[in-house]
């Protein structure tokens, strides 16, 4: 398997890194202190973190609307979508009057009475309906298709192929080019400073017992560092999964 370098990988963060980057090397001392962080640490981090935006960030979702086109199965992905949470559509959506028709041979209601009996049955109908469709195999089903090395040539693809026009939903979460709250891009830096952490912990705590110029030795601070930046992020996680974004008015 190829090794995918991380400026091949998606990323939902397309906001400047530069800032973030200067914040989390000066959180950790630099230029005091020589910081061992390579910019292809800071940019796999930077995508991970995106990756924590686009699920603890509820409210960064987004719907787009379209009608198909008959006997056309492909259509293009949204511009700004990061990833499709989920496309809705139905291909046997019937007009009124073949509803109110149907109802009336299924039910045999005969002569409607009251808006609680159309309500009733109508939605009898509608159950009917979808449990006929998952027997018949004729649900309104979609798949992701990607296609590698054509820029904006990723489509959706419907099936059954639709044979006349209906509407399709496509929920979808953006590409973040700028934050809704300060107290989101406040979370999103404690978020990257915290992975930072991790990722420089990671590196220092395999080195120990270093011989010193004095005849002692030199360990590295790498176990206690991975472990606070991992108790820093799952606070981080904690507090985004009980906010959301638009986060809440702060509290001291």
């Amino acid at each position: 398997m190829a090794i995918i370098s991380p400026h091949q990988l998606p990323l939902v963060l397309k906001v400047d890194s530069n800032p973030l980057k200067f914040h989390v090397l000066s959180q950790l001392g630099h230029p005091v202190v020589l910081v061992e962080l390579a910019e292809t640490q800071m940019e796999q981090v930077l995508r991970s973190t995106g990756d924590f935006i686009a699920r603890y960030f509820p409210l960064e979702e987004r719907y787009a609307f379209f009608n198909t086109i008959p006997l056309q199965a492909e259509y293009p992905v949204p511009e700004d979508a990061y990833w499709i949470r989920t496309i809705a559509w139905d291909p046997a959506t019937t007009r009124i009057d073949e509803i109110f028709g149907a109802e009336s041979f299924l039910f045999n209601i005969g002569n409607i009475s009251g808006i609680q009996n159309i309500l009733t049955d109508y939605h009898l109908l509608l159950s009917y309906r979808k449990f006929s469709q998952r027997i018949l195999g004729t649900e309104g089903q979609w798949e992701y298709v990607k296609r590698t090395g054509v820029p904006g040539g990723d489509r959706i693809r419907l099936f059954p192929v639709p044979k006349s026009t209906y509407p399709v939903i496509v929920e979808y979460v953006p590409t973040v080019t700028e934050f809704r709250s300060p107290q989101a891009r406040e979370l999103t830096y404690r978020a990257v400073l915290a992975q930072m952490k991790m990722a420089l912990g990671s590196a220092r705590r395999k080195f120990s017992g270093i011989p010193a110029p004095d005849g002692g030795t030199i360990t590295f601070d790498g176990e206690s560092l991975y472990k606070e930046g991992s108790e820093e992020y799952k606070e981080v996680v904690e507090f985004a999964v009980n906010q959301g974004e638009p986060l809440g008015m702060y509290l001291w």
